[in-house]
């Protein structure tokens, strides 16, 4: 199973304690495509998880933007593109990405619990329980999107 986000970092983030970007996501979060996936995504998405691993936050990001020049509708791409936002502090700009994403591809638990931190943390709670619900709807046995709602439950 894939995991979006720490477990422990989220309910923190829900419980309204400020985590800086770095702590939020891992690099782990980016998911792998569901289907082939063209050479140049691949290198891309390669490319920016080097960057991303030694901090380059910046390069990371353009490495991304580049390859969705080539190729827009790459789901890995896409999600890690929203995911370097979110490490940025560009978090309307996540937003949107996840947004579109959970539009795109419903089926996808990890977009909707991504979608659900960045409601939280904007103090969206009705909004970050619906995510979440998405996301269990999606995939029932996702225990971090369980833990998630708990925490988004609890206030």
């Amino acid at each position: 199973m894939l995991r979006s986000i720490n477990a422990f970092l989220v309910a923190l983030v829900l419980l309204g304690v400020p985590l800086t970007p770095s702590q939020a996501q891992t690099i782990e979060a980016v998911p792998l495509p569901l289907v082939s996936q063209p050479k140049l995504a691949m290198r891309a998405v390669e490319q920016a998880r080097t960057h991303w691993k030694a901090g380059r936050l910046a390069l990371a990001l353009a490495t991304i933007e580049a390859g969705l020049l080539e190729e827009p509708k790459d789901l890995s791409l896409r999600f890690m593109r929203g995911s370097l936002l979110y490490e940025t502090d560009r978090l309307v700009e996540s937003t949107e990405q996840f947004t579109d994403l959970a539009e795109q591809f419903p089926e996808l638990a990890e977009v909707h619990n991504n979608l659900a931190s960045l409601h939280a943390r904007a103090g969206k709670l009705d909004l970050a329980r619906l995510s979440l619900e998405r996301a269990l709807q999606a995939q029932p046995a996702y225990a971090l999107a369980w833990e998630n709602l708990a925490a988004v439950l609890a206030r």
